[in-house]
C-alpha cells in the first residue's frame, strides 16, 4: 500500500514542470533547481507510485499512461492548494474569521450598532457574536477566554490582570425630564438637586443604578424611585407618561413620537462622563480578525474625536 504523504506539493510541481517542458534540464531551470535534484525527486515519486511515470529519451522525456494520470490529478491538486492558500491568507490578514464580543448595555445601545455595521460592511466574511454582559462580567469573560473582546465602562483596572485596555468612547449621563417639568428650562444641573423629584430607574443590578445610588449617598440623600424598569426605552416612555424623571446616557434617549417631548438637561457632576474601554488578551493571543476589529475601533474612535 502506498501512502499519500509522499505526494508532496514540491515534487508534484516539479513533475508537472518536467512534463510541460519535456526535459529535466528545462524543468530545473524553470523551478530554479539542479537537474540532478529534479531527476532524483521524480525517481522517488515513481517509487512511491510503483510504476514508471516518464519515458526517457536522449533528447527529453514524456509521460507514460501512469504519468498522464498523475499529471491530470497533480494539476487539479495544485490548483486547489493555491486556492486553499489564498483562502487561508484571508484569516491571517483578518479579512475573514470570527470575533466574540461581550459588551455592556450602554455600549450596545449607543456605539456598537454603527461601528459593527461599518466594520462588517468592510469585512463581509467576518462573523461577529455579540452578547450583553455587565462591565464586571466583561473582564471576567475575557480572562476566561469566553470572548475575544470585552467592552464596558471604567475598565482601567483590567490592565493589572494582564489584559490590554484600549480607550473606546466617552458617553455622558444626562437628566431627562418631560417638557412641562419644572427642570425642563435648566441648562445644567447637579444630580443632588434632582433628588427633590421622583426618579425612574433601571433594574437594581444595573451598573447605572449602582452609580446613581453611590452619588446619592455621597450627597447624603436618597433617591425616590417610583418605577424600576429593564430598558432605556421603557424609562423614556414612563417619563413621557409623567411618572418621574431619570438619569440615562444622552445617546440612549428615545421615546414615543406621539407623547410629550423629552428635554435633556446635562449633569455637571464629574462622574456623569464615563470612559468606555475595550479589553482583550495580549496581542500574541488574539486572532488576526480580533486584532483587525480592535484596530478598526481605535481608528473609528479617533475619527469620532
Amino acid at each position: 500500500m502506498h501512502t499519500t504523504w509522499r505526494y508532496d506539493p514540491t515534487t508534484l510541481r516539479l513533475f508537472i514542470a518536467t512534463c510541460e517542458e519535456g526535459s529535466f534540464a528545462k524543468a530545473a531551470e524553470r523551478e530554479n533547481m539542479g537537474a540532478s535534484a529534479v531527476s532524483k525527486r521524480i525517481a522517488e515519486l515513481e517509487e512511491a507510485v510503483g510504476a514508471p511515470l516518464l519515458y526517457r529519451y536522449n533528447k527529453g522525456v514524456r509521460p507514460t499512461p501512469a504519468g498522464h494520470c498523475l499529471l491530470e490529478h497533480a494539476q487539479r491538486l495544485l490548483t486547489e492548494l493555491l486556492k486553499m492558500s489564498a483562502d487561508l491568507s484571508q484569516f491571517s490578514r483578518g479579512e475573514r474569521g470570527h470575533v466574540r464580543i461581550h459588551a455592556n448595555r450602554s455600549s450596545i445601545i449607543q456605539f456598537l450598532p454603527d461601528d459593527l455595521n461599518s466594520f462588517l460592511a468592510a469585512h463581509p466574511q467576518v462573523d461577529v457574536d455579540l452578547e450583553e454582559r455587565t462591565s464586571e462580567q466583561v473582564v471576567e469573560n475575557v480572562q476566561a477566554n469566553l470572548c475575544d473582546l470585552g467592552i464596558g465602562a471604567g475598565l482601567d483596572g483590567a490592565a493589572q490582570l494582564g489584559l490590554t485596555v484600549q480607550d473606546y468612547r466617552l458617553d455622558r449621563l444626562a437628566l431627562v425630564v418631560r417638557e412641562d417639568h419644572p427642570l425642563a428650562t435648566r441648562t445644567r444641573i447637579g444630580f443632588a438637586e434632582s433628588l427633590a423629584y421622583r426618579h425612574i430607574a433601571l433594574h437594581r443590578d444595573s451598573p447605572l443604578y449602582q452609580t446613581l445610588d453611590k452619588a446619592a449617598r455621597a450627597a447624603q440623600a436618597s433617591i425616590d424611585y417610583g418605577v424600576h424598569l429593564q430598558s432605556f426605552d421603557a424609562v423614556c416612555r414612563m417619563i413621557q407618561g409623567g411618572l418621574g424623571i431619570a438619569v440615562i446616557p444622552d445617546q440612549a434617549i428615545c421615546g414615543s413620537p406621539d407623547g410629550p417631548a423629552l428635554v435633556t438637561v446635562p449633569l455637571q457632576d464629574a462622574w456623569a462622563s464615563r470612559q468606555f474601554q475595550v479589553v482583550a488578551q495580549p496581542a500574541s493571543m488574539l486572532s488576526a480578525t480580533a486584532k483587525s476589529f480592535l484596530a478598526f475601533l481605535k481608528a473609528n474612535d479617533q475619527r469620532a474625536l
